[in-house]
């Protein structure tokens, strides 16, 4: 009976153990990552034109007040009479990509880079004199896996969003 109950054990603790480890593998798999944003003509783009002073009607929303911040698009304002335009968000909406090729990182031990291309809308209203103009924005940023990302630091999808909503602004596409 004892004999039977130690084997039991020991069966158990090997269970625990690759179980452990095989989530160990997972965690530094993905603590492997960094955002690039494409077309590629995007991250270096600069921001050209007079800021207007913008005040945001709903900053509850702290992630896309956080990109429009990061965009460099406008000066803010916490005035609301003080501000030129007045800025409704709405919540990002992300649009994920099949996750396929992370099978390939595994089997390689994340020594082939895999890219996921996401596509994000950012929506905004202007509301300018009463007069309300719609801005939806297709912001495309592809999150890369590789063991060797482990050691970058483009790890901040707000600063890689802003980006490419300050180039998709200045171009005037939607």
């Amino acid at each position: 009976m004892i004999l039977q109950s130690s084997i039991l054990c020991k069966k158990i603790l090997t269970k625990l153990f690759v179980t452990l480890l095989f989530i160990s593998f997972i965690l530094l798999f993905n603590s492997c990552y960094s955002y690039k944003v494409y077309p590629k003509e995007y991250r270096k783009i600069q921001t050209k034109q007079n800021k207007e002073t913008v005040y945001i009607l709903n900053d509850s929303l702290k992630k896309e007040v956080k990109i429009l911040k990061k965009s460099n698009l406008f000066t803010f304002t916490t005035d609301s009479t003080q501000a030129d335009l007045k800025i409704q968000l709405y919540p990002i909406k992300q649009y994920p990509s099949c996750g396929n090729p992370l099978v390939a990182q595994f089997i390689t031990l994340g020594q082939l880079p895999v890219y996921l291309p996401n596509n994000y809308e950012y929506q905004f209203d202007r509301v300018k004199k009463g007069e309300i103009t719609s801005q939806t924005f297709n912001l495309q940023i592809t999150q890369r896996y590789w063991f060797w990302d482990l050691f970058t630091f483009n790890k901040n999808f707000v600063k890689k969003a802003g980006q490419v909503l300050s180039a998709k602004y200045q171009e005037g596409k939607n």
